[in-house]
């Protein structure tokens, strides 16, 4: 008995909120690093930048979570998301096992929708009764799942208030075969009462440590660097990506502007922005790519590279290693971690290592680079093998 309950609290405690990875000093030290001393063996293959990561990011003005004890599902997420129309609620299903999560929402262009998320999606018609107050919450939610499950969820409590001390979020271990993701996790209550049904059965909602009902109301930002493939064809002063997504094509038109020994690219939809800041006007080295929300004074997710990253357009000899750390929503040093570049049988290779917190180091990414023509080049960015078996999968198991 003694055992099962350190080993219960062992597993609470992996999912609670941790302070940031580094202090301001050990920040700037991780930063301070000398440029790469580069020796290039040839001209730009392309004259357009290029992108070697994607980042994303995404803000909840509400996010509800409800764990039931359904033997195929692990966690639901409902999420309401501000938009320029207004208000949108997602539906998010994470399944047990692989902990991947599925996105239903009633939008009719889903699939053309932050196409830098990797996530599987559905429109559907989502039914939301809601009779919440100013204080309290009472929400009820009808939808299909991508499954094509008939979900029904209701959920009552209090609406977030309580600040949290630690506000380094973890991800659960959800979608780690899709996404690297980082968390701010200001404020978090747990609710009064919440239920489940799938297809008209219902489900006990799981307990923490066998006592608390596993359902909460948070606020929260998500962000990180994601999994893809894309195209990009352009030239020096304009860049279209094209993102392969389910069989079909999402293009993006991105704007390039060199100005003060800088070069800024950037995607600006009704939702959100996405800019990379570059070294240089001629050699171009990533130095600062982040995501940005349409309301939101500051990026909801930006990572920093030191030193910059090489041009990735020329070739060039070896290989070269730069620190890197993810803010989320202003708040600095959510995730660190090692990018290392070099060119690999005529295509540029780009592993990204995170190393801290340990939420994130079961999930190391790869970009290749293919130059095909002087005017496309390929990207293809996939998640590697974990290192060690992924923590969350084997400490989040609800029974």
């Amino acid at each position: 008995m003694l055992g099962f309950l350190v080993s219960a609290c062992r597993n609470v405690k992996r999912m609670l909120p941790e302070g940031p990875v580094l202090t301001a000093k050990e920040r700037a030290a991780w930063l301070d690093q000398p440029d790469h001393a580069v020796r290039y063996t040839g001209g730009p293959k392309v004259l357009f930048p290029v992108l070697p990561v994607q980042v994303w990011a995404a803000t909840y003005e509400l996010d509800l979570i409800l764990v039931s004890q359904h033997p195929d599902w692990n966690m639901h997420e409902y999420a309401q998301l501000a938009t320029p129309d207004g208000m949108v609620w997602l539906m998010k299903d994470a399944e047990e096992g692989t902990l991947n999560q599925f996105i239903t929402a009633d939008l009719e262009n889903i699939q053309a929708w932050l196409p830098e998320l990797p996530v599987v999606r559905k429109a559907y018609p989502v039914k939301v009764v809601d009779k919440s107050t100013e204080r309290q919450l009472d929400l009820r939610f009808e939808y299909e799942n991508p499954k094509g499950e008939q979900i029904v969820a209701t959920y009552c409590g209090k609406r977030p208030t309580t600040i949290l001390k630690k506000q380094n979020g973890s991800t659960m271990g959800h979608s780690r075969e899709q996404l690297l993701v980082a968390l701010h996790l200001p404020k978090r209550d747990f609710g009064k009462k919440a239920s489940l049904q799938y297809n008209g059965k219902a489900y006990k909602m799981d307990k923490l440590l066998g006592l608390v009902p596993f359902q909460m109301a948070l606020e929260q930002t998500q962000g990180g660097a994601s999994t893809g493939q894309l195209r990009l064809q352009g030239d020096a002063q304009q860049l279209t990506s094209t993102h392969i997504k389910d069989g079909a094509a999402v293009q993006q038109r991105w704007t390039c502007q060199s100005a003060q020994g800088r070069t800024i690219v950037q995607q600006e939809s009704p939702l959100r922005k996405l800019v990379y800041e570059f070294e240089g006007t001629d050699t171009l080295c990533l130095k600062v790519a982040y995501a940005q929300q349409w309301n939101k004074p500051v990026p909801g997710a930006r990572l920093e590279f030191a030193p910059a990253l090489p041009d990735l357009r020329r070739p060039f000899e070896g290989r070269y290693q730069s620190h890197f750390v993810l803010d989320i929503e202003g708040q600095h040093n959510n995730a660190q971690g090692i990018i290392a570049v070099e060119w690999v049988a005529g295509q540029v290779k780009v592993t990204l290592t995170p190393t801290h917190p340990w939420w994130v180091t079961d999930r190391p990414m790869q970009t290749l680079i293919t130059y095909l023509d002087d005017q496309k080049v390929q990207v293809d960015i996939q998640m590697l093998p974990a290192p060690t078996p992924t923590l969350m999968q084997s400490s989040n198991q609800k029974r």
